[in-house]
């Protein structure tokens, strides 16, 4: 069988999940350029091009393999099963909730047991879903889903109907796990959630500050790293405890979408630009070595030429490490898709093409910053130009010689590229020498 994933850091866990139980059930995971007799598409539909490229990929399965069994997983199906279900090569349509028991709807469905649409809902389940992964196979870094579910509604998202309800993994469950990968093997450890921020609020005393604090303690763990943090959601307790620990990788995620107050309160957006400022400055005076990356939507409805100019300011004047720009997409089912005075697809792409050109300004900026110093990284993979090491503070580095991967190293910046991942590092002959001997 073959998988195929859209979307974010979640989707790609819950995928690292499935690939899990169905080799524990005896199938054999080929990649999805092969003929398989099962295809998996984990899907995406934050945007109408992520629903475009799911329906690709459910299209190109079936050419693959015309008796193959293609089943779509994931937020499309999920929020639009209806629309799935007219991509007549989809042969088993399910949303997020089934994920769980995929394995055997898979099996019912071969047998002739199972209709074509299995979707339950997600606000119907209301349950986290324990998608517990024991092994990433090929990586140095695991993820762990604490968090799932969104209850914000902002005015142009559709993730809280295709995630559910807001709901966290008990403490103990997700310190055991972190535990036990850590005690695997797995230096990094990434805390993932729809909404990650949330974590631990129905758990009296607990918070996603505790989480990271309790998770620091277990002993091995090399470096803890937080997914996307909302901006209201740094509490001065969080903020404390992120930047006060060398385990807690320097490294913020922080969305925020537009620079404009304007345009924020369209959004539903729960903040100002000075809050967002006030918030982004504590980080870095607190740990000057940081980076912080966010993103920004072009084109809300509405969104006038003054009001982007104000993003587009307010971006320059922020100390960011990396941006991710994407256009506004209409989604069907939110309070934004009845607004009015959309942007033409023309100026979305000038206004984004700027705010790009920003973003890769501020990335070398602050790569610049560490040229000439010792760094320490995680080496996370090889490639055809030497070993890739990753900092805490997300500069993807290659090494001048081959270090093992899942080695800590310590080597000089010497090179920065315009692109993040297009950096050069020298490793002293006596790392190398000592990494080797680990």
């Amino acid at each position: 069988m073959a998988f195929y994933t859209l979307g974010c850091k979640m989707n790609f866990h819950e995928t690292a999940y499935l690939e899990e139980q169905f080799k524990g059930a005896g199938y054999r995971v080929v990649p999805f350029e092969e003929e398989a007799d099962v295809y998996v598409i984990n899907t995406c539909t934050v945007t109408h091009t992520a629903d475009a490229k799911s329906r690709k990929a459910i299209r190109r399965a079936k050419q693959r393999n015309p008796k193959a069994l293609v089943v779509v997983t994931g937020c499309y199906s999920e929020v639009y099963p209806e629309d799935v279900e007219k991509v007549k090569e989809a042969d088993l349509i399910t949303g997020n909730v089934e994920k769980q028991n995929l394995v055997e709807l898979v099996e019912a469905r071969l047998r002739g047991e199972l209709p074509r649409t299995v979707v339950k809902g997600v606000w119907r389940d209301g349950t986290f879903q324990r998608l517990t992964i024991e092994s990433f196979e090929g990586r140095t870094r695991a993820f762990v889903k604490v968090q799932q579910g969104c209850q914000l509604f902002c005015t142009y998202c559709i993730i809280p109907k295709a995630r559910g309800p807001m709901v966290s993994l008990p403490p103990q469950e997700a310190l055991s796990q972190i535990k036990r990968l850590v005690e695997a093997g797995y230096k990094e450890i990434v805390l993932t959630g729809t909404h990650l921020g949330a974590y631990g609020r129905e758990f009296e005393g607990w918070s996603l500050a505790r989480l990271v604090e309790e998770a620091v303690k277990i002993p091995g763990l090399y470096r803890l790293r937080l997914s996307s943090v909302e901006p209201v959601e740094f509490t001065p307790h969080l903020i404390e405890v992120i930047t006060g620990s060398e385990k807690v990788a320097p490294h913020y995620h922080v969305p925020l979408q537009s620079g404009s107050k304007s345009v924020l309160e369209r959004m539903g957006r729960r903040y100002t630009p000075s809050d967002y400022e006030r918030v982004i400055e504590e980080l870095v005076k607190r740990r000057p070595e940081c980076c912080v990356g966010t993103d920004v939507m072009v084109g809300f409805p509405g969104e006038s030429e003054e009001e982007f100019n104000e993003t587009l300011e307010f971006i320059k004047s922020l100390p960011l490490g990396y941006l991710h720009v994407f256009p506004y997409s209409r989604r069907r089912g939110t309070v934004a898709a009845r607004l009015r005075n959309s942007v033409t697809p023309q100026e979305k792409r000038r206004r984004g093409e700027l705010l790009r050109e920003v973003g890769t300004e501020k990335s070398v900026e602050f790569r610049k910053r560490f040229l000439g110093k010792e760094l320490e990284g995680l080496v996370i993979k090889q490639s055809p130009y030497g070993s890739v090491a990753l900092t805490g503070n997300y500069i993807q580095t290659i090494l001048n010689g081959e270090v093992p991967t899942g080695s800590t190293v310590k080597f000089t910046l010497t090179k920065v590229g315009r692109k993040r991942e297009e950096n050069y590092g020298e490793v002293s002959d006596r790392a190398l020498l000592r990494n080797a001997g680990s």
